[in-house]
């Protein structure tokens, strides 16, 4: 039923329906019209004609409009999705199907110290410039940069830190941080800064340091440094 009432209601059908029914009128009108001089037999033929004619291009238009409509209704029906299950030997012979558990998820790494305590750590070091503290909670692929920083082209340099959003539930937390940015520059603003960490050695530590803008946070571990 909804595939015949989108049908009716779609504009070609509507448009197409009313042309042809106007240009059978027309053709009709002309044939009986009295400066048209046919004999009263060929007059009848033809009127039939046109009237088949033009009764035969309306059905294959509301067939194709129906057709159309038709494939997009059955395109768009998701079908059942069942849940698998697993075959059991029934007391009484036979089969009995009892449904398979879904597997449960991973549950988060409970670990000491927790996500919000290393961040919040993280973030007192810097405040007390507390340097070995700081790159303490970096993970060790990120503390070989202590020995080699980034060039003063790209360096921007954490100067002050507060703690904005951190769980001990999520490996990813957000602090505001006050930098120096390349050649020294700094307007003394507090900008937020995405923090994921990783389980490093059962311990959970800072491994990507990511610039939050209005469109989304952009990795920019190898240039923040404590």
């Amino acid at each position: 039923m909804n595939v015949i009432l989108e049908s009716l209601g779609d504009p070609i059908w509507q448009i197409g329906g009313g042309i042809i029914l106007l240009a059978a009128l027309v053709l009709i009108l002309v044939l009986r019209s009295p400066e048209v001089h046919l004999a009263p037999r060929h007059q009848w033929f033809l009127t039939r004609l046109t009237g088949l004619l033009c009764l035969s291009f309306f059905l294959v238009l509301s067939a194709g409009v129906l057709l159309f409509h038709g494939a997009n209704a059955a395109s768009t029906t998701a079908p059942a999705v069942t849940r698998p299950s697993s075959a059991t030997a029934s007391p009484h012979g036979g089969l009995s199907h009892t449904p398979v558990p879904s597997p449960s998820p991973t549950p988060f790494p409970s670990l000491t110290p927790s996500p919000a305590q290393v961040l919040t750590t993280f973030c007192d070091a810097i405040n007390q410039q507390d340097l070995n503290t700081a790159w303490g909670q970096y993970a060790k692929a990120l503390q070989r940069e202590r020995t080699a920083l980034p060039a003063p082209s790209t360096r921007i340099t954490i100067v002050h830190c507060r703690v904005d959003r951190v769980s001990d539930k999520s490996a990813t937390g957000f602090l505001l941080l006050k930098t120096i940015g390349p050649y020294g520059y700094t307007d003394d603003y507090e900008r937020p800064f995405q923090l994921t960490l990783s389980e490093e050695a059962g311990a959970w530590k800072i491994a990507q340091i990511a610039r939050c803008l209005a469109d989304g946070c952009l990795d920019d571990t190898t240039s923040v440094v404590p």
